[in-house]
């Protein structure tokens, strides 16, 4: 297959998810609500300590993104029998799917960041101006780490009659060095500080997935069958 014919198969199953999803409207009429609803009533249980909030906003807004996330993803990416047999019947490359469907969940996660980062900032009240630049490349990467990690754990329990619960708890450990990057790189930004260094741990744990993903890809999709 041709670089150009993958990443066309990569396009397609990316607009293919993103369709699903839209008509669903799992992530716009469920997902993003109670993220934001959890991400209110944190400061509720908290008490009004400023400091205190502004110390765990940036934490916080990244726990929510991953708990309600992963669902998301782990949810768009778990595909039925009927569903591969067609796509494989098509000729799509296994690891064009797994790219295309991380790169949807990831902007579907992307979209929840949106809504959640200026409610996060109002109610934790951080000191300074935001540096938004770093904001963005941080919510990019840590968006597509989640994609990427919950495509992958979607692909390893496909077929499995526990798949419903064994894919968070498969999910979840994985995705803690993630909380701490995006947690740890947000709090600099808000902070006028530097976050080159966690952006480049995410970018890194990107190209581990990437990786790790592409190559499984194509034994699981044999597996499953």
């Amino acid at each position: 297959m041709t670089p150009r014919a993958f990443w066309k198969q990569v396009g397609w199953v990316f607009a293919k998810d993103l369709r699903v999803e839209v008509r669903g409207g799992v992530t716009l009429r469920m997902a993003t609500p109670f993220a934001a609803l959890a991400l209110l009533l944190a400061p509720l249980a908290t008490g009004a300590d400023t400091a205190l909030l502004r110390r765990i906003g940036p934490g916080m807004l990244w726990l929510v993104v991953i708990l309600f996330g992963m669902t998301v993803t782990l949810r768009s990416g778990n595909e039925s029998g009927p569903v591969r047999d067609l796509l494989t019947l098509c000729g799509l490359d296994p690891a064009a799917g797994f790219l295309g469907r991380s790169l949807a969940g990831a902007v579907l996660l992307l979209g929840v960041t949106l809504v959640l980062v200026p409610l996060m900032i109002v109610l934790y009240a951080p000191e300074g101006s935001p540096g938004w630049g770093w904001l963005a490349l941080l919510a990019i990467a840590g968006v597509m780490a989640l994609g990427l990690l919950g495509s992958l754990v979607a692909t390893l329990v496909t077929g499995l009659r526990a798949r419903t619960s064994l894919g968070p708890l498969l999910a979840i450990p994985p995705a803690v060095p993630v909380l701490l990057a995006t947690a740890r790189g947000t709090d600099s930004a808000l902070s006028q500080r530097g976050s080159l260094s966690w952006l480049l741990l995410l970018v890194a744990m990107n190209l581990a997935l990437v990786i790790v993903g592409v190559l499984l890809a194509g034994p699981m999709d044999e597996t499953t069958r």
